[in-house]
């Protein structure tokens, strides 16, 4: 199972209130997660509802001008879990590609249902 990571570098107190909410870790926590540059949210790549949560969570962070790393654990599909770094672009895109098969998953299965 693929998973999407992310974490941000530096110091970054404005954004702390909001990584909190996002991944119910404490203040203490977050802040030596950032410090240690550890991944402070991980999530399914292919459950679509956890993965537009964690776009939320990147959009958030970036308009407050925090610097966000974006990883994947199977970035090209061989089945190699060792996260990899993507750009934002990819993000969107591995979103925006998952959409699409659960919306045709979604036609044939209608499909399906009418021929009953």
């Amino acid at each position: 199972m693929s998973k999407i990571a992310i974490k941000t570098n530096g110091s970054f107190n404005a954004g702390i209130v909001l990584l909190r909410k996002h991944t119910d870790l404490s203040i203490t926590d977050i802040k030596h997660k950032i410090e240690n540059k550890d991944f402070f949210a991980e999530t399914n790549a292919n459950d679509i509802d956890d993965m537009e949560e964690l776009k939320v969570l990147v959009d958030h962070l970036l308009k407050l001008g925090a610097e966000v790393n974006i990883f994947d654990s199977d970035k090209y599909g061989e089945m190699v879990f060792e996260y990899q770094e993507i750009s934002y672009d990819e993000f969107i895109h591995t979103i925006d590609r998952l959409k699409e098969v659960m919306e045709e998953l979604q036609d044939v299965s209608d499909a399906l249902s009418d021929e009953d």
